[in-house]
Parts: C-alpha cells; sequence; structure tokens
C-alpha cells in the first residue's frame, strides 16, 4: 500500500517500475496536479487537496475501507480502466472531507472490489 498526496512523497516511495508504465503516469500526473492547485507543502490528510492511495492486495482495500473512505460511499465520483502491459487497474475517485478532498484508490482489477467493479461496467454501458 501506498499513499501520497505530493509528487514528492510518491517519489520517495521508489515505486516508478514496480507499478505498470501507464498506472504510474496516471498517479504521477495527480500529484502533480495537487501540488499545483494546493501547494507541495501541504498536510495530505488534513489540508485541501487530498492524495492517491495505491491498493496492491485485499488488506491493503480492508485498510482503505475502514481507515480512508468506505468502498460503499456514495461519494464515489468518477472511476476508469487504466489498461496497461501488466495487467489493468481501476482508478476510482471519491470526495472526501466535505468535498474539499479527493481521494484517488487505484486497484488492480483482479483484486477490485465487486462494487467498483459494478460502477465499471455501469460507465462503460453509458459512455
Amino acid at each position: 500500500m501506498y499513499k501520497a498526496g505530493t509528487v514528492a512523497e510518491l517519489e520517495s516511495f521508489e515505486i516508478e517500475g514496480k507499478l505498470p508504465e501507464g498506472v504510474y503516469q496516471e498517479i504521477l500526473n495527480i500529484v502533480t496536479m495537487l501540488d499545483e492547485l494546493y501547494g507541495e507543502d501541504r498536510d495530505i490528510n488534513f489540508d485541501d487537496g487530498g492524495y492517491v492511495f495505491i491498493a496492491e492486495n485485499e488488506a491493503d482495500l480492508t485498510y482503505f475501507d475502514q481507515n480512508c473512505v468506505e468502498l460503499e460511499s456514495p461519494t464515489l465520483e468518477y472511476i476508469e480502466l487504466v489498461q496497461s502491459d501488466k495487467g489493468a487497474y481501476l482508478n476510482a475517485f471519491f470526495l472526501a472531507n466535505e468535498y474539499e478532498s479527493g481521494i484517488t484508490l487505484f486497484v488492480p482489477l483482479s483484486i477490485a472490489p465487486e462494487r467498483l467493479l459494478k460502477e465499471i461496467q455501469i460507465s462503460e454501458l453509458s459512455g
């Protein structure tokens, strides 16, 4: 599991090359945007902006559900499939902290919760 709200935090994990390139680039784009909009020195847990959470296994999803945002939350705003040569990931965006922040969950499609799988199917059918 990784949690990063800034480019510096993301780079400190040294996960470039461990994640599929397209997934890493998508995450890097998000934290770069957060840095530009909300500042590089913010407290990602309390200040506006939010963060990216990368789940690698079922235990990470349980942690996310219990400590970040419930997977069944009605604040799920957006979900997309991120394809890569090493397997697909879901990118799910939840509003948090009274809508001043967002939490983006990246999870391999192979372990994605049923609720997110249903949402991606709905979004593909309507899109």
